[in-house]
């Protein structure tokens, strides 16, 4: 089970990274929806999907070495307040960065990209530039209200 390796690897490596439950994270991602628009702020929502990812790099090997380095990444890179939880049935890892635009989703890709570059391992990209779409919130739904109002002026 995924999330029985996810917390071996951070024990294992000693990482100071933290996973809220399914419920913890829902409720922290709607928090952080009345936070961001009562403080005209953003944040970016990404889901990372296990099943998908296992299927989109073949096998166990390549899913745990894709783990690892998203693991090591985080945790040489965390800020003290983005927020990793399991997604509904633990059927993935939900990632909130706070006070983020899609630059900061930008910079975690380059980090990404750079730890598996110096571990060889050449198709991460194929995780994170093909199936991963980071959502900006509130931007998201700004786009959806221009839309309507585009729909209403036609």
């Amino acid at each position: 089970m995924m999330k029985d390796y996810l917390f071996n690897l951070i024990k294992k490596h000693q990482y100071n990274i933290s996973i809220y439950t399914e419920d913890i994270f829902e409720r922290r991602c709607q928090e952080e929806i009345i936070r961001s628009d009562e403080d005209n702020s953003s944040f970016v929502y990404i889901e990372f999907d296990f099943e998908t990812i296992e299927n989109t790099l073949g096998n166990d090997t390549n899913t745990q070495q894709f783990w690892n380095i998203f693991m090591e990444t985080l945790s040489k890179n965390k800020r003290g307040d983005d927020i990793l939880g399991f997604l509904e049935h633990d059927s993935g890892i939900g990632l909130l960065l706070l006070d983020s635009k899609i630059e900061g989703w930008v910079r975690l890709v380059g980090r990404l990209m750079q730890t598996a570059s110096s571990h060889g391992f050449s198709i991460m990209d194929l995780v994170i530039e093909k199936i991963v779409r980071p959502i900006v919130y509130p931007a998201c739904i700004q786009d959806v209200k221009a839309q309507e109002i585009e729909k209403q002026e036609q």
